[in-house]
């Protein structure tokens, strides 16, 4: 079986760097009033000196002398009176908008905690070629676990900000961001632009069309995969609105119920060309039919493949035909719902002693 892809060490540093890099700039940003607040008396204690002072002094001497003051490497103290007590004004207010500032930057750049979103947001910005799931329900929460085991980045969006599924998900890497899907420059923040895919998974059919919807006329390329209920709309989204794939999950869930119920043991069911085919998990029984035999021999004579095989030598998914089957093998076969009721009838230990010699 082909080993899952997980991102590398040094990806995910990387990753981690260039949000680092861009949540700093929102913070220098954010952090912006406490910068211009400090910019604007320096230059104010800047003006008052060169008026001030006699001989009127240059510019460029005002603008350092005034710097020289604020960062207490003091000048001598001017002849007017107001510009004495400004002299003593303007370190303790450089030293409060300092002080603020630093703090303020701080708490925004090291308090990932309190600032969760925004990080989440810088880090879902670093995403190239991953795949949005908007919906974080049960659905949504398995989605993004079998995206995950397959090796594709993931983005989340949920409109919820107390999920229950949220901090599993951010605990395996993964962005989740807080919002309603439906607004452009949320499905921006989340990277809709390099995204291959998107999955929409909420729990409202309206919902779920207005997001695939906003994110065809925002990336018109865009892959959608849909969840609906409703299952005349799933058949009329592909050909009206251009989205690509459309599942009812009644559609889904029906053939599996009702396989389950004609049959002991099935795990899933799908049509295939109009013919309903069941997944069923067995295990080779010691001296039964199937005890030795050729996995194509018992694949031509019963109607029905073997998807996945695990033995003695590991594991194998889609084994190959020519592969002797051992008691103790569990199997993943699918077939037809007859067909599969067979194999569970005949998979009895000493049903057949001589099954170990027989092709």
């Amino acid at each position: 079986m082909k080993p899952t892809k997980t991102p590398s060490r040094k990806a995910r540093w990387r990753r981690l760097i260039a949000a680092s890099l861009r949540d700093g700039w929102i913070v220098f940003r954010d952090s912006g009033i406490w910068l211009g607040l400090w910019l604007l008396l320096w230059l104010g204690f800047t003006l008052a000196i060169w008026a001030g002072t006699r001989p009127v002094l240059a510019f460029n001497q005002a603008l350092y002398q005034a710097f020289s003051q604020m960062t207490l490497n003091p000048v001598p103290l001017p002849e007017p009176w107001w510009l004495q007590v400004l002299f003593y004004l303007a370190p303790a207010l450089n030293i409060i908008l300092l002080a603020r500032g630093a703090l303020n930057m701080g708490i925004l750049l090291f308090d990932k905690r309190n600032r969760r979103e925004a990080w989440q947001m810088a880090l879902a910005s670093t995403y190239r070629d991953h795949i949005i799931v908007c919906g974080l329900g049960k659905i949504g929460y398995r989605v993004v676990g079998q995206l995950l085991a397959s090796g594709c980045d993931v983005v989340v969006i949920d409109a919820h900000s107390d999920g229950p599924f949220h901090e599993l998900v951010m605990g395996q890497h993964v962005p989740v961001i807080i919002g309603d899907a439906r607004q452009p420059e949320l499905l921006h923040e989340a990277g809709l632009r390099h995204a291959t895919s998107l999955t929409v998974v909420t729990g409202d059919d309206l919902t779920n069309l207005d997001i695939a919807l906003t994110a065809r006329e925002s990336h018109p390329d865009i892959h959608i995969v849909m969840r609906v209920f409703n299952d005349s709309l799933a058949s009329k989204l592909s050909s009206a609105f251009h989205i690509q794939t459309a599942f009812s999950t009644s559609a889904l869930a029906a053939p599996t119920l009702a396989a389950a119920a004609l049959g002991r043991g099935i795990t899933n069911a799908l049509y295939v060309a109009g013919k309903l085919l069941s997944t069923v998990e067995i295990t080779v029984a010691r001296d039964g039919i199937f005890d030795g035999r050729l996995i194509q021999t018992v694949e031509n004579q019963h109607d029905i493949s073997v998807l996945y095989r695990r033995g003695r030598n590991g594991e194998d998914l889609r084994p190959r035909g020519d592969e002797r089957l051992s008691s103790g093998d569990q199997l993943v076969i699918i077939g037809p719902l007859a067909a599969i009721n067979q194999i569970q009838t005949l998979n009895k230990p000493n049903a057949a002693p001589h099954a170990p010699y027989r092709l």
